[in-house]
């Protein structure tokens, strides 16, 4: 343990409980929003599957929305860059990314283990449980995409809009 202690740096480790914190936050919103959205795509009419799909989707986009500016100026510490609309534009790449991996997951889980090894189970519970699957990988994909990409200069902006002259 010696070892890998020495080469832990205490500000990754505050960096990643920051991200860690802001993260519960946006996950907070994303698992409760999920339910009242699943509940309104159901009295619309829309079948089981693909009201689950699609409130995991929106609850996402909310989480991603009410996540960034905590992101942004806490836990990544990157409030006087002035890169705001490129730190967005990556951010919104990234949790897109991390979308894919959200859905994929949870429909997976859902589809094919927690529909069937968990059949008794209320269909509240095998549907939080498989969205629940679905954040946690989420949140890896969310962490190494934002530590590694989002706020930083990666010269990606440029390519997407040259200077104007």
């Amino acid at each position: 343990m010696g070892k890998v202690a020495k080469h832990i740096n205490k500000k990754e480790i505050g960096g990643f409980l920051k991200f860690f914190l802001t993260g519960t936050f946006g996950a907070a919103v994303n698992f409760l929003s999920q339910i009242p959205l699943m509940d309104i795509f159901l009295k619309l009419g829309w079948h089981d599957n693909k009201a689950f799909a699609w409130s995991v989707f929106w609850a996402y986009m909310i989480s991603t929305a009410v996540s960034f500016i905590p992101a942004k100026l806490w836990a990544f510490s990157a409030k006087g860059t002035g890169n705001t609309r490129r730190e967005w534009l990556k951010f919104f790449i990234i949790a897109s990314l991390a979308l894919g991996v959200q859905e994929i997951i949870s429909i997976l889980v859902r589809n094919e283990i927690a529909n069937v090894y968990f059949s008794e189970y209320s269909e509240l519970l095998k549907n939080k449980g498989s969205h629940l699957a679905g954040m946690a990988c989420s949140f890896i994909a969310n962490f190494i995409g934002h530590r590694f990409f989002t706020f930083r200069t990666t010269g990606l902006y440029k390519i997407i809009k040259p200077e104007s002259n």
